[in-house]
């Protein structure tokens, strides 16, 4: 399966020159992990809840702005057409939790955790060998008002 089928396209952005302090109210107010850092709609970056934790620790100012925190250059994107088996192996390899998806043009599309790809995962291990969407779709139970005949 496709990452574009099943990323978070709603993930809350910033820009380089936002503020620690706004980045964490953004994670806090919208109980997410994360936020990208986007210049010109292409990502330059992400900041995690980890990211911010070790910035307090670290008494990193709350009015540092994300691109002189950010320490990581390697911003590890993928596109919207990667498969779900190369994006678990990037997460175990990278030892990260979010990756970026971009599209073909390098513009932002959305994120995808590894929570992500567990549930994807999960429900393709619970549809095997059946179609997927017996495991997806509501299910509908239908109950008889009638009361049955009682054995005697």
């Amino acid at each position: 399966m496709k990452v574009s089928e099943y990323m978070s396209t709603t993930t809350e952005i910033a820009t380089p020159d936002t503020t620690l302090s706004q980045i964490a109210k953004q994670l806090a107010t919208n109980n997410i992990s994360c936020v990208v850092i986007v210049e010109d709609r292409k990502p330059v970056g992400i900041i995690t809840k980890t990211d911010i934790t070790r910035a307090y620790e670290g008494e990193v100012p709350s009015n540092t702005i994300a691109d002189a925190f950010m320490t990581s250059t390697d911003l590890i994107c993928v596109s919207t057409d990667t498969q779900t088996d190369d994006i678990a192996d990037l997460i175990q390899k990278k030892f990260v939790h979010h990756l970026v998806v971009v599209d073909e043009k390098g513009v932002f599309a959305g994120v995808a955790s590894s929570w992500d790809v567990a549930r994807e995962v999960s429900l393709d291990a619970k549809a095997f060998p059946y179609n997927r969407e017996l495991w997806t779709k509501p299910k509908t139970v239908e109950v008889s008002t009638d009361k049955a005949p009682m054995m005697q």
